[in-house]
């Protein structure tokens, strides 16, 4: 009886150890994929927006020598408010 009964409590630790060890590295997981994510759409926010400012005729020496308009057309392109 006394084996069973270390035998069940023995399983039942080792069950809950393993599903907390798979739980923390899915979300591990799922943060750095979120982050990542994150990440490539700014990015990608950012090359859309520095391109549209090229179409309306922001030179390179504009967007690379941080021009306060051509940064400030970037800037609001990025929060949805290009004129």
């Amino acid at each position: 009886m006394r084996l069973i009964l270390a035998t069940t409590a023995t399983a039942l630790a080792v069950s809950v150890v393993m599903s907390t060890v798979v739980f923390a590295q899915k979300t591990k997981t799922d943060a750095r994929a979120s982050r990542a994510e994150a990440t490539g759409s700014v990015n990608d926010s950012y090359n859309r927006c520095v391109s549209l400012a090229r179409s309306r005729g922001f030179t390179n020496s504009d967007l690379d020598g941080n021009r306060a308009s051509a940064r400030n057309f970037v800037i609001n392109c990025m929060r949805g408010k290009q004129r």
